[in-house]
């Protein structure tokens, strides 16, 4: 069931029972107050009936051998037919028997007479109501003493009219009842219509969201709560739609990894299995035999580093980096001692110049990651020329710098350096020994560190790599020679 078929059902009962409490107080209330102006005539009445009664009697009641009854009977007779309305009917009991009485069938007084007897007092009068042949009769009784003896003159007065009123205003209730609810039920449609029609939409926008449409909006028109699921609704499309591009963008580089993967394992192995099978299916002499095993030899270094960053790789992303205290200026010293003998067979001079202060990290990841920049400089750099290596603090910042003067980057470059297996120039790359994961190394591991990698570089005109810690403490002359 729709959701406005059930607002208007929930608002149609609701409605409902307060229009029946509401109507119910309301005609239950003109019938007791009808019925009470009813009762207020019948005792009038008998009043007026009682006093006649009486007077005619004042003269007779002290005479000796008088016939009480037959007066009674006379005085009965011309008070009903002066003094009694039509919906009205007289009872005289004398003596405990039934005097006089203008009804033909006069036994229902008799079921009535104990109930309206039996706490009556004298002067006292008493009343009830009785239904009696589908009708309802108010019966009005007073006591009065006649010599010595019991005189009850009772009036039976119809009530059906107060009935029947109540008949009436219950029927005409129920139809303007009829006619409210079905007008209300009318207006309450649209305006359901209207309140429900931005949920409709929103849920039209879901039904594409769900297709596969990830770029449908919602329409944001109000500021209610059906607005505000609308807007969140949004804001979850929005993460959705990134978390997607994400996922789509991992498994390209996923597939672009293993189609990476495959191609750099597959150009040495293709070496080493050519220059194998020469080397055992031909004769050689020794230089052309030197050469193979040169080949074989520098390809399988090759793929002995390329395994071994992947490992690294694979091993940084799920693991947790132990960091200690680093002087800056030993970092900087055992990594000018490593790179001295492989800078010196291009003649490339190595100026370091850094400034002594303790970071914090891992000594063995961070020494890896100037190696590593510092031999990608080497590479780009031409022979007879310089790299600088500099170290200094700025903005509550330790940055260290790479600078070098060779063949520069493009932009496309710069933009995929940091991708697994990317190489600017393949084949200067193999020949160095490159395997494409060195810079993908080096930005998890200052990733991890919490570092910034910051690269510009323009083509031909050299490259400038930053890597910016952001936690460090200052050093003193003691702290240069720190140590793990």
């Amino acid at each position: 069931m729709r959701f406005r078929y059930k607002v208007i059902m929930i608002n149609i009962a609701f409605l409902s029972i307060a229009l029946g409490i509401l109507g119910f107080i309301i005609i239950h209330r003109n019938f007791k107050q009808t019925l009470e102006i009813q009762t207020s005539y019948a005792i009038e009445e008998n009043n007026l009936i009682q006093a006649a009664i009486e007077y005619r009697l004042l003269d007779v009641v002290n005479e000796k051998n008088s016939n009480i009854t037959a007066h009674l009977k006379d005085a009965g007779k011309e008070t009903s037919l002066n003094l009694l309305s039509e919906r009205s009917s007289l009872f005289i009991l004398y003596n405990e028997k039934l005097v006089y009485s203008d009804e033909e069938n006069s036994q229902e007084i008799n079921a009535v007479s104990e109930t309206l007897f039996s706490s009556l007092e004298l002067g006292d009068k008493s009343y009830m109501l009785k239904k009696e042949n589908n009708g309802y009769y108010l019966y009005v009784s007073t006591k009065n003493i006649i010599n010595d003896r019991d005189l009850y003159i009772i009036t039976k007065r119809d009530a059906k009219d107060s009935y029947q009123l109540l008949y009436n205003q219950i029927q005409y209730f129920f139809l303007l009842m009829i006619v409210v609810l079905g007008i209300c039920s009318v207006f309450m449609y649209f305006i359901s219509l209207h309140l429900t029609k931005p949920m409709e939409r929103l849920n039209a926008v879901t039904d594409y969201f769900a297709n596969g449409n990830y770029q449908t909006r919602a329409d944001v028109i109000s500021d209610d709560e059906i607005g505000m699921l609308a807007e969140k609704f949004n804001n979850m499309a929005v993460s959705v739609s990134e978390h997607i591009e994400e996922l789509n963008l991992m498994v390209k580089q996923h597939e672009q990894f293993v189609a990476d993967f495959t191609h750099e394992i597959k150009t040495p192995m293709t070496t080493i299995i050519g220059y194998a099978d020469t080397l055992r299916s031909k004769n050689m002499n020794e230089d052309r035999k030197k050469l193979a095993y040169q080949y074989i030899y520098s390809e399988g270094k090759r793929l002995e580093t390329m395994s071994r960053k992947l490992f690294d790789l694979i091993y940084l992303k799920d693991s947790e980096l132990v960091k200690t205290e680093i002087s800056t200026s030993l970092l900087a010293s055992e990594i000018t001692d490593s790179m001295q003998p492989i800078l010196s067979r291009k003649n490339i001079l190595l100026k370091t110049d850094v400034a002594p202060a303790v970071i914090f990290g891992d000594r063995e990841l961070v020494k890896t990651v100037f190696i590593n920049l510092i031999d990608n400089a080497r590479k780009a750099s031409v022979e007879n020329t310089s790299i600088f290596f500099r170290g200094f603090t700025e903005n509550d910042l330790y940055i260290f710098q790479i600078e070098d003067s060779g063949c520069g980057m493009d932009e496309e470059t710069v933009k995929h350096i940091c991708d697994e297996f990317y190489m600017a120039d393949k084949s200067r790359s193999r020949e160095e020994g490159g395997a494409g994961l060195g810079m993908s190394l080096a930005a998890l591991i200052i990733k991890k560190h919490n570092a910034r990698l910051v690269i510009k570089s323009r083509l031909g005109s050299g490259t400038v790599i930053s890597v910016m810690f952001d936690g460090f403490a200052a050093s003193t002359t003691a702290m240069d020679g720190l140590s793990d």
